[in-house]
């Protein structure tokens, strides 16, 4: 690793030697490959080593994307759904990143969505580097990685070509130093600059309808800044900056170019990849209005052979996760409601007066809604992997899939402790409903959203192993795989039936 960083950098030593220590703007990095690849491990890792868990307590929320420090400089990170959404910003001609990050998991090497994802890269024409991840697992193959992105027009460096690369297992936090160096050396060999009084440009990665605060939009500033009380104009909608919250869940008076925030106080839930300036007169027209959605009840003319049409409500976090999923449906799917937030009772009810089915994407069931689903025979069912939903959703439209499964809750309950054990973790917990059961699948939320799916491989009442645990009592469980969890978070026993 060492010494292929110290090729990476000596071939670039001269132009370095000459450059300022610091950039004027940090880069804007988007992390794309193939599904189950290891990207949202990569982009978490990166995040809970790099940003200090002094402040505000560390990282209390995702808003769609962060920055790192390394050195005397940050870079931004965009924390999407992956290369789907990254298309929908730049099939309206804005640009989002200046440096993507090719993911390519060492055990699997190449695979559909890693060629997808270089057209992507090749075709937004911005500098990337190849990260090689999974290399501590024994079946991984640097050298067929290497030999397979060759195939695919990806000429790395000493073999041909000037890509850069990094072997990396984002597992173990291995290989993520040097991936981050590597970042900042092409940022500052790209000339990326911002200028905190140049006119406002902001670049929507993310947008969502707010139970309390109402629309909220999270922003990357690529030029000027954004302040408490700000007149900003996103598409044909004036709005008044109210309140910015950075990374980590602080308040903020103001941001710097490169920095990502969420704004309260637009007057509308903006399409993803929207420009946001402070002047009217600079907004792109035509070219900041998303593709037309079907209205509601409004039935595709696009039907399969036998003009069968499936009807669907569709739920997710966030406003990018709902347009990468709704551009790829098939065409006899009849869209009835596309929209932000946990699957809820009046969901149950229109899917029961339609006949549609709803899925969920990174969101939750609430507990009425799923009581409701079960008396009205209503099919729900939620994803954390975007192409998964996709998949089974082309088989059901095709009539090759039976009804989809719905899901059954089978407990919840609140993780209000943490113990290490040898090398991973147990969280204490105390079930609120239900119950928990050794082998039950779970899905941890912290908030409204997922941070992960695992098992519950074993549980214990004080020092005793048991094999159910039911509300009100606490215990200890062991899950695999091991997911991320915090004090606070709430875990949802399930399974389809």
């Amino acid at each position: 690793m060492a010494k292929k960083q110290a090729i990476s950098k000596s071939k670039h030593s001269s132009a370095a030697e000459s450059r300022p220590a610091a950039l004027t703007r940090p880069p804007i990095v988007v992390v794309l490959g193939h599904v189950d690849h290891g990207k949202t491990t990569l982009l978490d890792t990166i995040r809970k080593t790099n940003i200090a868990a002094g402040e505000h307590g560390g990282i209390t929320q995702k808003i769609g994307a962060y920055q790192v420090t390394v050195g005397a400089n940050k870079i931004t990170f965009i924390d999407t759904p992956g290369h789907e959404a990254f298309s929908q910003m730049r099939g309206r001609g804005v640009k989002v990143a200046d440096i993507a990050v090719l993911v390519v998991a060492a055990n699997d090497s190449v695979m559909p969505q890693t060629v997808e994802s270089i057209k992507i890269i090749q075709e937004a024409k911005i500098p990337y580097v190849v990260a090689i991840n999974k290399v501590d697992l024994p079946e991984a193959n640097v050298d067929k990685v290497i030999q397979d992105l060759l195939r695919h027009n990806v000429l790395l460096e000493n073999y041909g070509g000037d890509v850069p690369f990094v072997k990396v297992s984002a597992l173990k936090n291995e290989g993520i130093k040097d991936l981050l160096e590597i970042l900042i050396l092409i940022a500052e060999m790209s000339g990326i600059k911002g200028d905190i009084n140049a006119p406002l440009e902001a670049v929507t990665i993310e947008a969502r309808l707010d139970k309390k605060t109402g629309p909220v939009a999270t922003l990357i500033v690529r030029n000027g800044k954004l302040f408490i009380g700000q007149k900003i104009y996103i598409g044909d909608t004036e709005s008044k900056v109210r309140a910015l919250i950075n990374d980590v869940g602080q308040r903020i008076n103001e941001t710097l170019p490169g920095m990502p925030v969420e704004v309260q106080g637009v007057s509308a839930v903006p399409q993803v990849g929207a420009v946001v300036s402070a002047a009217q007169e600079r907004l792109q027209g035509e070219a900041l209005k998303g593709p037309p959605r079907q209205a509601a009840g409004t039935i595709s003319k696009e039907n399969n052979s036998e003009g069968q049409r499936l009807n669907l409500i569709l739920k997710s976090d966030n406003l990018g996760s709902l347009e990468a999923i709704t551009s790829k449906l098939p065409a006899n799917i009849n869209l009835l409601e596309s929209v932000t937030g946990e699957i809820a009772e009046a969901d149950i009810l229109l899917a029961k007066s339609t006949g549609a089915i709803i899925l969920g994407f990174n969101t939750k069931v609430s507990p009425v809604a799923t009581k409701l689903a079960e008396t009205e025979k209503v099919l729900v069912r939620t994803y954390r992997i975007i192409y998964e939903l996709l998949d089974e959703l082309n088989d059901a439209a095709a009539g090759v899939l039976e009804p989809l499964h719905k899901e059954e809750v089978l407990g919840t309950g609140k993780i209000v402790a943490e113990f290490p054990y040898e090398k991973m973790r147990i969280a204490g917990v105390k079930v609120a409903d239900g119950r928990l059961a050794r082998g039950d699948m779970v899905r941890v939320l912290r908030g409204e959203n997922v941070t992960g799916e695992s098992r519950i491989k074993s549980a214990r009442v004080g020092k005793e192993e048991v094999s159910k645990i039911e509300a009100p009592r606490e215990c200890g469980i062991l899950l695999d795989p091991q997911i991320d969890f915090t004090p606070g978070d709430d875990i949802i026993a399930y399974r389809f039936s």
